[in-house]
């Protein structure tokens, strides 16, 4: 079975949106405090907004992070920019901004490893998958990418044209909003994925020999709050692990930051 990345420690650790517990998700200062704590990775979330630039945003629509009824994919970046995205988790972080992923780069670098989660509904290629990989390009991040989606069309258009370069994973979960023939990781024979993403509760012995035993997918899952829900997983060898409070889990996991990126 081929790891999740090359010559590092597993399990992988993520903060879930940064480090969402704390600071507002998908922002730069809650993506910082995952590295001011010793975390070794995050988990976002990019869309393509209305001109083009790849925010780092999890819903299509940002009434519940700004408290305004819009859509990211009819909004210009100027338009996302101007909206706060951290009074509703608290107001020390008012005025917080939907970031660029090239920002996260720019900021965090070689500092964390990324899992990035392609937001998009449509089977037709919009060009999200071209732009993440040109931006993880740009800025050397291949390395320290990793790529997922509840949507397999659009990660087996990024494994086109990325030429296969990165580890690749469809996103699913029991649950209603999700397309019923891909609540159990039906789709990764459309996507041609290398690992597999689920929501941690569909994780048990039985859906673990059956893909990870049997069928070789890497297993990251998501989202882990609870130290009795990691103690389960990291017993039944899941390579990844997210978190809104990541902090939690370090001792778990075994290691720290420094060790991760060894």
């Amino acid at each position: 079975m081929k790891p999740l990345l090359e010559n590092i420690h597993y399990p992988m650790l993520f903060g879930h949106r940064g480090y969402s517990a704390v600071a507002p998700e998908n922002t730069l200062e809650s993506f910082q405090m995952c590295v001011d704590r010793g975390i070794p990775g995050v988990e976002l979330d990019v869309h393509l907004c209305k001109t083009g630039e790849l925010v780092v945003v999890h819903d299509s629509n940002l009434k519940r992070v700004s408290g305004q009824d819009v859509v990211v994919e009819n909004l210009t970046f100027g338009e996302l920019r101007a909206l706060d995205v951290g009074s509703h988790k608290d107001a020390k972080y008012r005025g917080a901004q939907i970031p660029l992923l090239s920002e996260l780069f720019e900021q965090c670098g070689g500092k964390l490893y990324y899992d990035i989660e392609l937001k998009c509904q449509s089977p037709k290629d919009t060009g999200l998958a071209l732009q993440t990989w040109k931006t993880i390009k740009g800025f050397g991040m291949e390395k320290r990418c990793l790529i997922s989606s509840f949507n397999p069309f659009t990660i087996r258009t990024f494994n086109t044209v990325s030429k296969g370069a990165l580890p690749t994973a469809v996103i699913f979960a029991d649950d209603d909003g999700v397309p019923w023939i891909f609540r159990h990781g039906w789709g990764r024979h459309i996507a041609k994925c290398t690992y597999l993403k689920p929501d941690f509760h569909q994780v048990d012995e039985r859906m673990f020999t059956k893909f990870h035993g049997r069928r070789g997918y890497p297993i990251m899952v998501w989202t882990v709050n609870k130290a009795q829900d990691c103690e389960r997983l990291l017993r039944l060898g899941v390579e990844g692990i997210i978190s809104n409070n990541p902090g939690d889990f370090l001792a778990l996991v075994g290691q720290d930051g420094a060790d991760f990126c060894s």
